[in-house]
């Protein structure tokens, strides 16, 4: 510890024991009576304290939901705003997603709200089923701006979902989707937690409003120097585990439940009287490939008797027995980072009979994806958290739901797609790397233990790249370094790909779009070309913008498309593009002619204008 940090360090020791003194004189006065009642001076004094710690820019805001980027266009989720939840120490961080700070008639607004698992780790920004549903539907409705907004977070629970969604109600979504349930006995004020501040849900909300103040966040910098520091050479999981057994059925096993139901039920209500709909999903388990992490004595079989069961039943064909004994085995698991099957119940009992609320079945899409029926490593990577497959099959869930219950968006309406559609979205290498190398990582601490993984060794770029990811955690500058890699290898489609993803992560960001329309070109991928140069010159229109679009156009030979487009290039002062609107104008009066009548001197006519305008691809189309 420097000098500087050491003598701040004495000053606040100093002004706590001053505060301490004070109290305790303030409290002998009382005891004997003396004075009078000037109550409210102290609170003036305690708000004193606070304007003063805010004046001087002391702690972080956590008053506030999403700030504001420099030009005061965008919002994105605060970076610090899970300290509301945490002790500084613990505090983690989710992915910024951008939206308009004021909505567009064109848009299409979700948040997401959830825990790791629908935040997408351990994989990069770019994986969760949040991204592939972000990226289908922008897509296949290129005329609207979908913002589909996630704000999952790690080690977080259902008191986090409400303390968001009070918040929510006020920036017009027009749907929230909902994916979480296994935090609530662990995950940040959960009833097993170490973070925990009871059990009455009153007095943890007020808490959470207490945390925000900037005087309790000194005292929490103030504990954090007092206290022996943790070295956190394990994964948070270890830290956040106050209560390691917690019986099936036992009284801390129920309050959990009660937790998780009296808080969703708060969260629906809300969004229910602010008429927003809410696709609520069951979560997906892994049953088959995970032993239980804590297995105790019980009037009946332990969970680890119930495993071995059950793996016996597997090798027997009795998938639906094994089904049996491993959803048991799961439930009687005494460390609870899975949620139980009571856990599934509540959501499917909260959306029933509810107009506003619909269900996302998850976890039973998960049991007809897997082998035998019984969720395990091919769509789940340990205990909760989904392989890329895994969140293409949350994705479709909610795509399906979406599909059958349009109506709830009242004149808004959406096209789909297909679940094939999923599979078009851009996973790059370093995804997949990335992954892998931090369930790696994971697995060899607590709860796991697992001492025979195999260790990192990156050889390849890509490889190098993935592995520095996971100890630094800068996604982007590992996007930078990849582009780069890919600009220097000559490799095209790896510089697509990468713009793809930078382009769903941000989609207002006019360098990348622009730059994804060039590379696409270069690739003859020309539909997707125009989705980059459409929404480009929605977002900022240009000249130079409006001629890429035309060009395109004109060589997919789509004349009445490219017309707009050049109509504005006239506007703004180009008269040599006079010549090429009449010539378009032939065009279509041509085509219309083929319409009716096939006539080899009218294919040779259109054939000729496009020759003339120096394009050879549409004018092959007309030989």
């Amino acid at each position: 510890m420097s000098k500087t940090s050491k003598y701040l360090l004495m000053i606040g020791i100093y002004l706590f024991l001053s505060l301490l003194f004070l109290i305790g004189i303030e409290c002998g006065l009382r005891a004997f009576g003396y004075g009078v009642d000037l109550d409210h001076l102290s609170l003036l004094f305690l708000i004193g304290i606070e304007c003063g710690l805010r004046a001087f820019g002391y702690g972080v805001d956590l008053d506030h939901l999403f700030l504001q980027t420099a030009n005061g266009k965008y919002l994105y989720l605060n970076k610090n705003i899970s300290r509301r939840y945490f002790t500084q120490s613990q505090a983690t961080n989710g992915n910024v997603e951008f939206f308009r700070k004021k909505k567009q008639k064109n848009t299409f607004r979700i948040f997401v709200l959830g825990e790791s698992a629908a935040m997408g780790f351990p994989y990069p920004n770019n994986i969760s089923f949040q991204r592939m549903l972000k990226y289908q539907l922008q897509k296949t409705n290129p005329d609207k701006d979908i913002e589909i907004i996630n704000l999952a977070l790690t080690a977080i629970n259902s008191y986090t979902f409400y303390d968001f969604a009070q918040e929510l109600v006020h920036f017009e979504p027009d749907a929230i989707f909902i994916y979480g349930g296994h935090n609530e006995y662990y995950g940040a004020l959960g009833v097993g937690s170490n973070n925990t501040l009871g059990s009455h849900p009153t007095f943890i909300r007020w808490a959470i409003r207490l945390r925000q103040l900037r005087l309790t966040q000194w005292l929490d910098s103030l504990k954090s120097h007092l206290s022996p520091q943790k070295e956190f050479s394990d994964n948070l999981m270890k830290y956040v585990v106050k209560e390691q057994v917690i019986p099936y059925k036992s009284k801390l096993f129920q309050q959990g439940l009660e937790q998780f139901q009296n808080n969703m039920k708060l969260v629906l209500n809300l969004f229910k009287k602010h008429q927003i709909p809410v696709f609520f999903s069951t979560v997906g388990v892994n049953l088959k490939d995970l032993k239980p992490f804590k297995s105790i004595s019980s009037d009946e079989h332990s969970a680890d008797e119930y495993y071995q069961l059950a793996q016996e039943q597997l090798q027997a064909q009795d998938s639906i027995a094994a089904y049996t004994s491993f959803s048991r085995a799961r439930d009687l698991d005494a460390l609870r980072f899975r949620a139980s099957k009571e856990i599934n119940e509540i959501i499917r009992e909260l959306a029933k009979d509810d107009d506003n609320i619909y269900l996302v079945n998850t976890e039973e899409e998960f049991n007809r994806k897997s082998p035998f029926g019984i969720p395990g490593r091919e769509l789940l990577l340990e205990h909760v958290h989904p392989t890329i497959e895994g969140h293409r099959v949350i994705a479709n869930c909610f795509l399906e739901v979406l599909r059958q219950n349009q109506s709830c968006f009242s004149n808004k309406r959406l096209q789909i797609g297909t679940s094939e559609d999923l599979y078009n979205f851009p996973v790059l290498e370093f995804d997949s790397l990335a992954g892998e190398y931090a369930c790696l990582q994971l697995r060899k601490g607590f709860p796991f233990y697992e001492k025979d993984l195999s260790t990192i060794t990156p050889k390849t770029e890509v490889e190098k790249i993935a592995a520095n990811y996971v100890r630094q955690k800068n996604w982007y500058q590992s996007m930078d370094q990849l582009y780069q890699y890919a600009l220097n290898s000559k490799n095209e489609k790896l510089c697509l790909d990468i713009l793809r993803v930078r382009i769903t992560d941000n989609p207002y960001d006019l360098t990348f779009l622009g730059q994804g329309g060039e590379f696409a070109e270069i690739r003859k991928e020309y539909p997707l070309a125009i989705f980059f140069y459409t929404r480009s010159f929605r977002l900022y229109p240009t000249v130079q913008t409006a001629q890429n679009l035309v060009a395109i156009h004109l060589r997919l030979d789509q004349p009445d498309l490219a017309l707009p487009y050049i109509e504005y290039i006239l506007r703004n002062g180009n008269p040599k593009f006079n010549g090429l609107k009449e010539l378009c104008h032939k065009i279509i009066q041509h085509k219309q002619e083929l319409n009716w009548q096939s006539n080899d001197s009218i294919r040779q006519a259109i054939r000729s204008i496009y020759l003339q305008m120096g394009n050879q691809d549409a004018a092959d189309l007309y030989n």
